[in-house]
């Protein structure tokens, strides 16, 4: 299906934001986006408003739109909710998840070691997220899925930096196995445990290495 143009434009803006091309505290101007994107004016502004429920950018009178910031008393609060909601998310998907979403997830972990081979971190992201979302379909849990996936809209930015971190892709191999073994032995409390140390290490990476990740 062929997309819209409104959603041309959110496609684009917030690849920008959260790819770090467009940078916090950075203003949109609406008549350079829409001739960058092939678009009209109008329609850029309704991809703003967009933006902005999902707190990516601020809209402020007679000032137009900048990207939005956090600061790292933000991310740590962020991180610590996440970590809660993505904890609750593995205990229900390791004991419900079926052989197939195990065998996709462990074809995902394969590709994504691959990928840190060959230090593709933009593609190994992707197939990060993709590896987190079958995790969160098998849990059965809509709601705080959704809140999870609000959240991590708001950190992509921050933790995509973290891959830039000396063996930090190593280290994430690493948790992401133990993630996938826990799912394939139905096993919840390694499942728990797998996901908080692997948001605890995301979370002491970004403070550790702030000046990098900001």
């Amino acid at each position: 299906m062929k997309k819209r143009a409104n959603e041309i434009a959110y496609d684009y803006i917030k690849a920008k934001i959260l790819d770090g091309t467009y940078r916090p505290a950075e203003r949109l101007l609406e008549a350079k986006l829409s001739e960058d994107i092939g678009v009209s004016r109008n329609t850029v502004k309704k991809a703003l408003l967009k933006l902005e429920q999902e707190q990516l950018i601020e809209l402020t009178t007679n000032k137009g739109a900048s990207i939005r910031s956090l600061d790292i008393d933000e991310v740590i609060q962020y991180m610590e909710i996440r970590e809660e909601l993505e904890a609750k998310i593995a205990r229900r998907a390791a004991a419900n998840i079926s052989e197939e979403d195990t065998l996709e997830l462990e074809k995902i972990f394969n590709t994504m070691k691959d990928l840190s081979r060959v230090h593709d971190y933009e593609e190994y992201s992707r197939n990060n997220r993709k590896f987190h979302n079958i995790i969160y379909a098998a849990s059965g849990k809509p709601i705080l899925t959704q809140y999870c996936m609000n959240i991590k809209t708001q950190l992509s930015r921050y933790q995509f930096k973290t891959m830039l971190v000396p063996q930090r892709s190593d280290n994430s191999l690493l948790e992401h196995n133990a993630i996938l073994q826990s799912m394939k032995e139905h096993d919840a409390d390694a499942a728990e445990k797998a996901i908080r140390v692997h948001m605890s290490n995301l979370l002491t990476t970004i403070i550790k290495y702030k000046n990098l990740v900001f």
